[in-house]
């Protein structure tokens, strides 16, 4: 059974335009295809429309909320042999936004994972750290001084006082909510005055997505909205947080795990994958803008 969904800025139902009908897997909706950065590189979403007033994407009809939340609890941890570079990647711009919040008080991840950039945050000088995530095979596999920290489940601001936070991170993780809105709006609730949200999220505008369009890895059946730079400010504004700066991101990936994330043939990609692990050069570290925003908001 499938739900109706609304645009998450203009709050409409419908009023939108099919941009991709709905393409799924023969796999099962499962706990499986809803662990983040998987590899079987098959086309496999909810039908996309555009919202015709305000140009963000979504996926409508979609699975129930609630299943949501109990396919990401019962969701594994996938992508551990590539975390010290993704940590690499978002420590850089934790760093970046200190111009704009220079306390280090207090920090929240959104979809932290097993807690890995909470410990990059610890490293970088933060006081207190905090994470929510609902997996609970993520959560076990947390280091000890993080741990503790990170609360189960779906975040929402009941899990934390208010102006409670000097920075709250998301990593690639609005895309996966029902209602991203409401994400930001309780960001704004649990943070200080003059705190600020850094969300990293896939890029509709860039020349990755552009290129490969449905058969880019961003259109997927765990993204329920698709943003590019203007729709996020624009989401940020209509849940109170000003935009202070927005860039493209330059990740740090293996040369192996790019290759998988192309979407050439399965015997092709193979190919190309086999002769880097010869070469010795799979594990080789770039970076690359490889099709991803980020956009930093202030609470006033």
């Amino acid at each position: 059974m499938l739900t109706p969904t609304k645009c998450a800025i203009c709050k409409t139902p419908g009023n939108s335009t099919e941009i991709y009908p709905p393409k799924l897997a023969e796999e099962a909706i499962d706990e499986k295809t809803f662990s983040a950065r998987r590899f079987y590189g098959k086309i496999n979403h909810f039908r996309i429309v555009k919202c015709r007033t305000c140009g963000l994407l979504r996926s409508d009809p979609i699975i129930d909320a609630s299943l949501v939340g109990k396919l990401y609890a019962g969701s594994v941890l996938t992508y551990e042999n590539h975390i010290p570079n993704i940590q690499k990647t978002y420590g850089r711009y934790l760093k970046r936004i200190t111009k704009f919040s220079p306390s280090k008080e207090r920090l929240l991840e959104i979809g932290c994972g097993n807690g890995f950039f909470l410990e990059e945050a610890l490293n970088q000088g933060f006081k207190e750290v905090w994470g929510a995530e609902p997996s609970v095979e993520a959560i076990a596999k947390a280091a000890p001084r993080v741990k503790k920290n990170i609360k189960l489940g779906m975040f929402s601001s009941s899990m934390f006082p208010e102006n409670f936070f000097d920075v709250i991170c998301i990593f690639q993780t609005l895309e996966h909510f029902v209602d991203p809105a409401a994400v930001l709006a309780d960001c704004r609730k649990i943070l200080k005055p003059g705190g600020v949200v850094l969300a990293i999220n896939h890029n509709l505008d860039s020349v990755p997505v552009k290129i490969f369009g449905e058969k880019s890895p961003v259109v997927d059946i765990e993204h329920m909205y698709l943003f590019s730079a203007e729709t996020m400010k624009k989401i940020f504004k209509a849940n109170g947080l000003k935009t202070i700066d927005a860039f493209s991101v330059w990740n740090r990936h293996s040369l192996g795990y790019l290759l998988t994330l192309v979407p050439f043939p399965k015997a092709l990609k193979d190919f190309l994958i086999k002769i880097a692990n010869s070469l010795h050069i799979a594990e080789l570290p770039l970076y690359l803008p490889i099709g991803n925003v980020g956009v930093v908001g202030q609470k006033g």
